[in-house]
């Protein structure tokens, strides 16, 4: 083993940039905003939670967790909510059901969608779609505009690579990096691949990094879809 000096030991790390000031080392998520909760240890399934703007998100299921993810990922998502809405309705038999959506999507443009994740293959046995239809016809828009069955055929690899390089690049926001990217888009007049971008940035990795937060922002927008990285081409998102 290669011994190093104490010098050498309290070097810092220029490969991590400093955080932004900030009057507290470390602010708690709010809790979770979902309307109903269970306990996150179980022998059956995957369950944890994903901090999303701020906000604890729970889930019971790898797929949960990869919902959640995807979904925030698209620019027109603003919040997730888990385990929301909880409705009631009134079955085939007539008879009063409640049911709990898996999660209560917020857009951008102020609707609001309720989705079940469902494995593709049980979708058809588990008469989730048949559920749905007698609850839109009895759920007020004022809960929800749209039900959504989301399965795994809906995203595919890149999709939720992406998702996790957001959510993990969220976590390192540099307002210095954050700026110098936001220069260039302002300037931007057609298509560009990420790396000339960064490399215009003068940022080098943290460039990388405030590209993939301004896709996440809706500020960058890629020209297909694939994994972000060097060789991806983006384009200014168009003003509204």
């Amino acid at each position: 083993m290669k011994k190093i000096t104490k010098q050498q030991y309290l070097k810092p790390n220029d490969a991590v940039s400093p955080p932004d000031p900030s009057g507290e080392v470390w602010t708690p998520p709010q809790p979770s905003k979902g309307e109903r909760t269970f306990k996150l240890t179980s022998k059956g399934s995957v369950r944890g939670f994903v901090v999303l703007d701020g906000v604890r998100v729970n889930f019971e299921s790898r797929a949960e967790y990869k919902a959640c993810l995807v979904i925030r990922s698209r620019p027109d998502t603003l919040r997730v909510v888990e385990q929301s809405p909880r409705v009631e309705y009134v079955d085939a038999d007539g008879k009063l059901r409640t049911h709990v959506f898996d999660l209560k999507v917020f857009r951008r443009d102020g609707s609001v969608v309720a989705v079940d994740v469902k494995p593709a293959a049980k979708v058809e046995s588990s008469g989730i779609r048949e559920m749905h239809s007698l609850i839109a016809r009895q759920i007020s828009p004022k809960i929800a505009s749209q039900l959504l069955v989301f399965t795994e055929r809906m995203y595919t690899r890149s999709d939720f690579y992406n998702a996790e390089l957001m959510l993990g690049v969220a976590r390192q926001h540099c307002a210095e990096d954050d700026e110098a990217i936001l220069k260039l888009v302002a300037r931007m007049t057609g298509p560009m691949k990420v790396a000339d971008l960064v490399g215009k940035s003068g940022r080098k990795g943290y460039g990388f990094n405030a590209v993939v937060r301004a896709i996440s922002a809706g500020r960058l927008v890629m020209t297909e879809r694939r994994r972000i990285d060097y060789a991806a081409v983006v384009v200014p998102a168009p003003l509204h």
